[in-house]
């Protein structure tokens, strides 16, 4: 039951931390358009899908009795999800008589907060794992 908590408390300070996430980027990056408010809601209601995606993820990952190896593989898994969309976008961008609507900056602007958010999920269960694991020990 520990761990069932521990995941939602995780999966609730990691959408803390990719809406700090977006909120910087957001920040940082140039607006070029004019709709840019609009734009940082948008990243800002992902996060709870993210991490929704995230929580089920590793909460499966977690009970596996070889945990670490299931959380290593998960987290690898999660990270590459925003990599090989990027390289599928600019591919079709790249295509002979495609129109260009490929934005590499909006892409990241959208990976990185995943990112946080994924990252620090991963993070904070591993850490309630393995204090866990060394308090049965």
């Amino acid at each position: 039951m520990k761990l069932f908590g521990t995941i939602i408390l995780a999966g609730l300070v990691s959408m803390l931390v990719g809406g700090v996430a977006t909120l910087v980027l957001s920040a940082l990056a140039a607006c070029v358009s004019g709709g840019c408010g609009l734009g940082d809601t948008q990243q800002l209601a992902l996060m709870p899908f993210y991490a929704l995606l995230g929580m089920g993820v590793f909460g499966v990952a977690a009970t596996r009795s070889r945990w670490r190896e299931a959380m290593f593989y998960s987290v690898r898994l999660l990270l590459l999800i925003p990599v090989v969309l990027i390289i599928v976008g600019l591919a079709a961008d790249a295509s002979p008589g495609a129109e260009k609507k490929f934005v590499l900056t909006k892409a990241l602007q959208l990976a990185l907060p995943f990112w946080a958010v994924v990252v620090s999920l991963w993070w904070m269960v591993r850490r309630f794992l393995s204090g866990r694991e060394k308090a049965a020990a």
